[in-house]
């Protein structure tokens, strides 16, 4: 099972071809391994900062969905993941490494569902969030 971290999905929106193609052939390599493939739904809310920021919202919204119907799964953020949350923020303030809430937010939803597999371009944002294997492409 691997959880789609933001960075993967605005590769494929954007232009840039070489971050595209390299996010195309991680997802490929995945499905090929028979890996469940998500995303969490605050993968989904920044995703929709960016298409309100857009010069075009409403063909930016179409393409998310694009690529979202292509997923297994969104994962929701439960009361398992609000505790996960609460442990890791902690741990991580504890250790002097506070990381960003969203980031932490969908590390979280990720472990709670049993996915421990982070797909990432920004693997730095996660390395101190114990319980989680982080791939970059």
């Amino acid at each position: 099972m691997a959880c789609m971290d933001t960075t993967v999905l605005v590769d494929l929106l954007r232009s840039n071809r070489d971050r595209k193609q390299r996010a195309l052939d991680k997802i490929e390599q995945l499905a090929t391994k028979g890996e469940t493939i998500v995303t969490t739904r605050f993968t989904l809310a920044e995703l929709y900062v960016g298409v309100v920021l857009s010069a075009d919202p409403g063909k930016n919204h179409r393409r998310i969905h694009a690529i979202l119907d292509d997923l297994d799964a969104i994962l929701e953020f439960d009361d398992l993941a609000a505790q996960t949350f609460g442990q890791m923020a902690a741990h991580l303030r504890r250790i002097g490494r506070p990381t960003g809430d969203m980031d932490v937010l969908i590390a979280a939803t990720c472990l709670a569902a049993g996915h421990n597999l982070l797909i990432t371009r920004n693997s730095e944002h996660f390395s101190f969030i114990p319980g989680l294997v982080l791939e970059n492409y």
